[in-house]
């Protein structure tokens, strides 16, 4: 039974609010003076307290503030005379949840009663949703002992409940998102949402629409409007996923939100505000991109305030076996299954590999060795095939390595290419390596995009936007 409390030094008052409120089935109790009334509610637990404004002794103000000093959790609803309506005003700054007048409608006092309950009752949610994502996402939660790891998460501490912007930096697969979600997670923003914006998943020629939204009619296509990352992101975080990737043109129009906080959707000419807090983050030097002019400098600066760089895998090798362990423990939970354990022969395999794909390339090594391993223990060579670019080369046949095999066909290409310019010419090399791959993996998943993702390691819309640009024909449709 909900408990309420009544202060007033007004007999008749609390004789009618007591009995109309325990006919709702409230417990209610009484106090006569505003300091009576203050030494139940540090006592004791109550929901919500009806309280006068005007009482001998500790008004009702008086009572107030101090509860707030004390930080009481109480619901108040203040009663005031007509006469006394600046008061009420000033009772609500103090953090009143509403006032009635006197002399009041019971049916009103019944309302409000029950409203300050459902009130509760969503504040305990909402905290229970803060708490939930704080324990997802707690930096105690992300593996990692070596000492820049434990840095990393005093940094995350230091600027998580400021609105700073944030950069982080590092290889791909290090958990940049990760710690971006941490750093959400303990904001004072945590109630709102956390919105992904990828930079390289996403075509140049609908990136503004993504982050702005358009109007109905905007450009051909749009046949209806579109609400952009910021407007979805309004009251939480914003985070822009390999902002290195991002075209010039588009890097003005995304200071210009940052700098002013506000943007139009494309077509419109309405002013929006932008309540966004921005996290970015790219496996690129953005320095030497500036210097080369492909990322703008006054971006880069404003995007720069706090810089986080996540090192390496291969740099933090002692995080290896816990890493494995954790990846081992979840793949068992996500399967349903019982926990293998993974023998210290094939443990020592995963520490002498130096994990170019990062975290990332160990935890699908880790997941694949689970699902493949015949037995209750995962062994060296059920990780033997899932390691790739070990320095002595992937063994093909007959002593062949598939980075042999490969670096024979660039020389070749190399030796007929005459006319391609320096930047053509990377391109070309990259395209001609990554082709067959992607095409490969296609084939061995029978064109599950999805499940030939997960193989290479990548993102299911960084497939997608490749085999785009590459022109890799469709089993269902070449």
């Amino acid at each position: 039974m909900q408990k309420i409390l009544i202060i007033d030094d007004d007999d008749s008052i609390r004789f009618v609010l007591n009995k109309a409120l325990t006919k709702e089935g409230y417990e209610v109790q009484e106090a006569r003076d505003g300091n009576t009334g203050l030494s139940l509610l540090k006592k004791g637990e109550y929901p919500i307290a009806f309280m006068d404004i005007r009482m001998p002794g500790l008004d009702g103000l008086s009572a107030l503030r101090q509860m707030k000093e004390a930080e009481i959790d109480t619901c108040v609803i203040m009663m005031t005379a007509q006469g006394t309506m600046s008061t009420a005003i000033e009772a609500m700054k103090l953090g009143a949840f509403d006032y009635i007048t006197k002399p009041f409608d019971v049916e009103e006092v019944k309302l409000l009663a029950a409203r300050a309950m459902d009130n509760r009752a969503m504040a305990a949610e909402v905290e229970n949703l803060k708490a939930s994502l704080r324990e997802r996402y707690e930096v105690g939660q992300i593996i990692g002992q070596a000492p820049s790891m434990r840095e990393i998460f005093k940094d995350v501490g230091r600027v998580a409940g400021t609105d700073v912007t944030v950069l982080i930096t590092g290889e791909s697969g290090t958990g940049k998102e990760l710690i971006a979600r941490a750093i959400h997670a303990h904001s004072k923003r945590v109630a709102g949402p956390f919105v992904v914006v990828n930079s390289a998943a996403i075509p140049r020629e609908l990136m503004e629409s993504e982050l702005f939204g358009h109007e109905k009619g905007a450009f051909t296509g749009a046949v209806a409007r579109k609400i952009g990352k910021f407007e979805q992101a309004a009251g939480g975080t914003l985070f822009l996923d390999e902002i290195g990737d991002m075209d010039l043109n588009l890097q003005a129009k995304l200071l210009r939100a940052l700098q002013e906080r506000e943007f139009e959707r494309v077509g419109s000419t309405v002013t929006l505000k932008a309540d966004v807090r921005i996290i970015a983050a790219t496996h690129r030097e953005l320095e030497e991109a500036v210097a080369a002019g492909k990322f703008r400098e006054d971006l880069f600066y404003r995007l720069n305030v706090v810089s986080l760089h996540l090192p390496s895998l291969r740099m933090r090798k002692e995080d290896v076996p816990a890493l494995a362990e954790h990846f081992i423990e979840k793949t068992a939970q996500e399967l349903g299954a019982p926990k293998k354990q993974i023998t210290p022969k094939a443990l020592k395999r995963l520490m002498e590999y130096d994990w170019p794909g990062n975290v990332r390339e160990l935890e699908n090594c880790i997941k694949r060795a689970v699902v493949l391993s015949s037995s209750m223990a995962i062994l060296p060579e059920d990780l033997e095939v899932l390691m790739k670019g070990e320095k002595e080369g992937i063994r093909i046949s007959g002593g062949i390595t598939f980075e042999g095999l490969l670096e024979e066909r660039i020389h070749s290409f190399l030796k007929k290419t005459k006319k391609l310019g320096k930047s053509d010419l990377y391109d070309s090399v990259i395209a001609l390596a990554e082709r067959p791959l992607i095409i490969s993996a296609l084939s061995e998943t029978n064109y599950n995009q999805l499940k030939a993702a997960d193989l290479l390691g990548i993102n299911r819309n960084t497939l997608r936007k490749k085999i785009f640009e590459l022109r890799i024909p469709n089993k269902k449709n070449p």
